[in-house]
């Protein structure tokens, strides 16, 4: 439970409403859903890294956009392919 004697600040720290065996597990089951295997971390790296290069440096925001969306993909879609073949 949140306290409300608390700075705003502090409620972004997760162990005032959750434990540590609980916040652990969550990041636990997170990582290994997302970014499954090695291709998969590096071609969203790759995009990530392609869509800041776009962004700021070609000026381009439309190919950003892309590299951005496709990141994601990439990033859900593994957890996407376990929830679905369960």
């Amino acid at each position: 439970m949140i306290r409300q004697d608390v700075s705003p600040i502090e409620w972004l720290n997760p162990l005032h409403y959750c434990t540590q065996e609980e916040y652990t597990t969550f990041l636990h089951k997170m990582f290994t859903t997302f970014l499954h295997g090695f291709w998969a971390r590096f071609f969203f790296f790759a995009l990530i890294f392609l869509a800041f290069w776009t962004g700021v440096r070609s000026r381009n925001p439309t190919l950003a956009a892309v590299c951005l969306f496709l990141s994601a993909v990439i990033a859900y879609s593994g957890g996407l392919v376990d929830w679905l073949s369960t």
